[in-house]
């Protein structure tokens, strides 16, 4: 977001200005900056709107110039899967979020736009040219007719599994979050004209103090008092204005490396969680760049590898084996879910033994496969656990 989208509420601030002794201890030369006149402007702007939970923390201004021992983040990661589990499914379908889900994240990333006739859709181009099979401007095109579009016409999903598949409604993404009993993260892309509405659609499911806005629109807290909005930090702010912006956006994002000790103490000294990126190295960096953030104070991190970084984190998600049955009540297929919302996990190898036969074969769409050919009603089934998911065992029964 930041600069950019507190820049947006910057340019229509009024002449109030946010100022802490804490602040002016701190100063020194930095205050000369403008800049931070003006971002204090646009906090005194937002702050009447807020209605943050009280804050119990007591602000340490020495750490924020030396850490000295790093914070201690959140005791469970706060994980965000970027654009749901990507890797697993198109982004921004339902497929995806719901891989990510299985993974028991806290938050997916929702890219928000806003079509012709208001309605909220997940993508995350300004066009919907790359995606689908579609040409076109967003916010030129009905709802009606971004639904009726493929979103999983582009590589490497296009001719496999996934395809077609439907750019997702954000209410859709909503119910799905609201069955998972987890969040969304809203990056509210430039085509949503609408911010208040969009809090008020957040609110209808319940979901406001479990999600993010990515955004400074002052129409989210008008709408929602309470909702929780993250901050992109740069490398320019002092962190005496971190501590400041922190009492309005109760999240930080943004790259790792704009991150310090320092700032993520700061950040935490006003009640505030840090979650970076950890995606922007590629997918073989990952776990590094989360547990570089993690040693700094870090509290999670948004990434493309929901899997890896729960295994990382020694946050392994609970695994149940379902049975389906055809019309005729045979056992047909099974499906390897998480314990806990019954969202499948898709790729794994599942274990059939019944005797002295015994075969594998790996789980495909929803986390399901079909039984392998032959009798094996009796057979147990297995899977092994890895580092995201534990072990789980079945037997098949009439």
């Amino acid at each position: 977001m930041a600069p950019r989208t507190l820049r947006r509420t910057v340019a229509a601030a009024g002449a109030l200005a946010l100022f802490t002794g804490l602040a002016a201890t701190q100063a020194g030369a930095d205050e000369e900056d403008p800049r931070i006149e003006q971002y204090r402007q646009a906090l005194a702007q937002l702050r009447p709107l807020t209605d943050p939970p009280a804050c119990d923390q007591t602000p340490d201004p020495d750490r924020w110039a030396d850490a000295g021992t790093p914070d201690v983040g959140a005791a469970d990661a706060v994980i965000s899967a970027h654009r749901g589990a990507l890797t697993l499914a198109p982004e921004n379908t339902l497929d995806s979020y719901a891989y990510a889900f299985a993974y028991g994240v806290d938050l997916v990333e929702v890219d928000v736009q806003q079509t012709k006739d208001g309605r909220f859709v997940a993508l995350h181009d300004s066009t919907v040219d790359r995606t689908t099979d579609g040409t076109g401007n967003v916010a030129d095109l009905t709802f009606d007719e971004v639904r009726a579009l493929n979103a999983a016409d582009y590589a490497p999903w296009k001719g496999g599994a996934y395809d077609p598949a439907r750019v997702a409604s954000l209410e859709e993404v909503l119910a799905l979050a609201q069955q998972a009993g987890k969040g969304v993260e809203l990056d509210v892309k430039g085509s949503v004209t609408e911010e208040g509405e969009l809090a008020e659609l957040v609110g209808e499911y319940g979901l406001i103090e479990e999600s993010v806005f990515n955004s400074s629109d002052p129409r989210v807290f008008a709408a929602e008092p309470a909702a929780r909005l993250i901050y992109n930090r740069d490398r320019w702010e002092p962190n005496f204005l971190i501590y400041e912006i922190a009492a309005i956006f109760k999240v930080f994002g943004s790259r790792l490396d704009e991150y310090t000790p320092e700032s993520v103490a700061a950040a935490h000294d006003a009640c505030a969680i840090v979650m970076p990126h950890a995606y922007d190295a590629g997918p073989e960096q990952e776990v590094e760049q989360f547990l570089r953030a993690r040693a700094m104070g870090a509290d999670g991190v948004q990434t493309n590898q929901p899997a890896l970084i729960v295994a990382a984190a020694g946050e392994a998600v609970g695994s149940a084996i379902e049975t389906g049955r055809g019309e005729r009540g045979r056992i047909d297929e099974v499906c390897l879910v998480n314990a806990g919302n019954g969202f499948g996990f898709p790729g794994k190898p599942v274990r059939f033994e019944r005797g002295t036969r015994a075969v594998e074969v790996t789980t495909g769409r929803g986390g399901c496969v079909a039984v392998p050919d032959g009798h094996w009603l009796g057979a147990r089934v297995t899977f092994g656990g890895d580092g995201a998911v534990h072990a789980s065992a079945a037997r098949l029964v009439p």
